[in-house]
């Protein structure tokens, strides 16, 4: 009896504890401001808390046999969750929610298509730290598209977000490939 109320009790604060847990949700972080050639350009993100209600969600399966299993990733309206180890995050962890890129006076607003599945974002400005970086921005030789590598996720989940995004709005987020010698 004695241990089923310690483990009852354990159970509680534990959940009371997850719950505790407080996150960070920027809204219109600056993660790059500066300029290529004559053209200025500017990156702002923002982050909400997840809400599994707001999304059409399936959590990570085996798709194959017990024999020869095949996972399947998580999805968000869609998309594979990227900032997790593949499961469905709990509500209220960070989401990335909204991207929006300045060339000069062009403004490109990227769709949620490309964002909401995308989980603990690391907003933090594009510049390194020793050996480390959690946004990396890189230009075309004319200034008209970029490549943006958000940090995402911790722990087992952690990793980077990859974009190719263009001022004509066009967002891409296949790899860039090199050209053949």
């Amino acid at each position: 009896m004695r241990l089923r109320s310690f483990v009852i009790g354990t159970i509680g604060v534990v959940a009371i504890a997850v719950r505790a847990v407080a996150f960070d949700y920027p809204k219109d972080a600056v993660i790059y401001d500066g300029a290529v050639g004559t053209t200025k350009v500017k990156i702002t993100a923002s982050a909400q808390p997840f809400s599994r209600a707001a999304h059409k969600t399936t959590e990570l399966r085996n798709a194959g046999t017990k024999e020869k299993q095949d996972w399947k990733s998580a999805t968000v309206d869609g998309k594979n969750v990227v900032g997790t180890d593949q499961t469905l995050p709990i509500d209220g962890l960070p989401q990335l929610s909204a991207l929006t890129v300045w060339f000069g006076e062009q403004r490109v607003s990227i769709p949620v298509e490309y964002l909401h599945h995308v989980f603990l974002p690391r907003l933090e400005p594009a510049t390194f730290t020793d050996a480390y970086i959690d946004t990396l921005v890189a230009f075309s030789a004319d200034g008209k598209a970029l490549y943006l590598s958000l940090g995402v996720g911790d722990g087992g989940g952690a990793g980077t977000y990859d974009l190719r995004i263009r001022a004509d709005g066009k967002v891409f987020t296949t790899p860039i490939q090199r050209p053949n010698p």
